[in-house]
């Protein structure tokens, strides 16, 4: 009778093993699905981090590009092989001071006639083909344009130059002041963005929780079931061996 009794104690912790093994494949197949969507959520909200920041990185560099432009300084304005200092900003600038308006240019207390447009390309072009500088004959003396006319260009590029350094203040400053208004506007986004991310995942972590503990439960009854499943089977075996018959032999 006692051995029946261990027999039927036996199947049936079998039986619990069995399900508590099933139960215990199933958690592990849950938290897989879980700690798998937990990662696809992170790495959607890390894209979205990198794609702020790209976005961030590009309006400072087109607002940049936009004040440099707007400035007259950006880089259609200068060439890098020219030496004299001559550049787009500075010959616009020249061009309308020495062409005044038609009207005649202060020179101290003297006055010269306004300059032509070709007077002034033309004066350009010589500077800059000869160097920084105008023709001269043998003796030292201007060929192509009198003491005041080099006098009233070489001023022009002077104030010219001193402007473009005030523009080029005033466009750092303007990029700079947004560049800083960017940066609070990421700021904010990236904190805006870390907040959604965590009402997406506070879910996905709870079930996670929650599947790791009834998982750790599961497997304490499992190692519990299967302890007192080898101690029965102990038992049944020695149960066994007490009844079989002897046959004389004891």
């Amino acid at each position: 009778m006692a051995f029946l009794l261990l027999l039927h104690e036996k199947l049936r912790l079998q039986r619990k093993v069995n399900k508590l093994t099933l139960q215990q494949l199933r958690y592990s197949s849950r938290k897989e699905r879980i700690t798998k969507n937990i990662s696809r959520v992170q790495k959607m909200y890390a894209s979205r981090q990198t794609q702020l920041e790209s976005q961030a990185k590009m309006m400072q560099s087109q607002a940049t590009v936009f004040f440099q432009n707007m400035s007259g300084l950006g880089v259609n304005s200068f060439n890098p092989m020219n030496f004299t200092g001559m550049n787009a900003f500075v010959m616009n600038f020249m061009g309308n001071m020495l062409m005044n308006n038609g009207e005649k240019i202060q020179m101290g207390e003297n006055t010269i006639d306004a300059f032509s447009k070709d007077e002034v390309n033309n004066m350009m072009n010589e500077y800059m083909t000869n160097g920084g500088s105008f023709k001269k004959d043998d003796k030292g003396n201007l060929v192509n344009y009198t003491e005041d006319q080099v006098n009233a260009f070489m001023t022009a590029m002077r104030m010219g130059q001193m402007q473009q350094q005030q523009a080029q203040m005033m466009t750092q400053q303007m990029s700079q002041q947004y560049q800083n208004n960017v940066s609070i506007w990421l700021e904010a986004q990236q904190a805006a963005l870390e907040e959604e991310q965590d009402a997406a995942l506070a879910p996905l972590e709870a079930a996670e929780t929650e599947m790791d503990l009834e998982s750790q439960s599961c497997e304490a009854q499992l190692a519990d079931a299967k302890a007192r499943l080898e101690s029965i089977k102990q038992a049944c075996s020695e149960g066994i061996k007490d009844s079989a018959p002897t046959f004389g032999l004891g």
